[in-house]
């Protein structure tokens, strides 16, 4: 339920992806990103598109270099019975986190627009800083795919 008392339908949806990296789904990113009911399913999917066709152009390279592997599709390859099959995992796991923060991050200034009393206000939800905390959540997942730190330093 959100702060409005209004509660939170979750959206059985899917969103298709290019047949390499994971589709992903509303209902997913609803729970494990807990986006407040006011949220229309169509600025969700909008959002998540976005957000996806982003990390896929940021993991070009990734992409490349795992399917030379022999990998064609990296859901299908994930698993836990051996080492090789949990890393896929992870990716796995990392992608979802980086395109679903990335999509979070995009909606939370939208809040803002929403029609509400002021008293009603959740700076939380409005908190500049969370955007950016958001955005810094999906680029370390997209750094740890690429197989990058955190920090990056150059000499120019």
């Amino acid at each position: 339920m959100s702060f409005s008392g209004k509660p939170t339908t979750f959206v059985e949806q899917a969103i298709e992806n290019d047949g390499f990296w994971p589709n992903l789904s509303v209902s997913e990113f609803q729970k494990g990103y807990r986006l407040p009911a006011e949220y229309l399913v169509e600025l969700l999917v909008t959002e998540l598109t976005t957000a996806m066709i982003e990390v896929n152009t940021d993991l070009a390279t990734v992409k490349s270099v795992l399917q030379v592997s022999g990998v064609s599709n990296l859901e299908a390859v994930a698993g836990v019975a051996t080492s090789a099959e949990f890393g896929y995992a992870y990716k796995v796991m990392l992608y979802k986190r980086a395109v679903y923060t990335r999509a979070k991050a995009s909606l939370l200034p939208q809040f803002a627009t929403v029609t509400r009393r002021e008293i009603a206000e959740n700076t939380g939800k409005e908190d500049p800083e969370r955007k950016e905390t958001f955005l810094a959540f999906s680029q370390q997942a997209v750094r740890t795919l690429q197989g990058r730190g955190r920090i990056t330093a150059a000499l120019l």
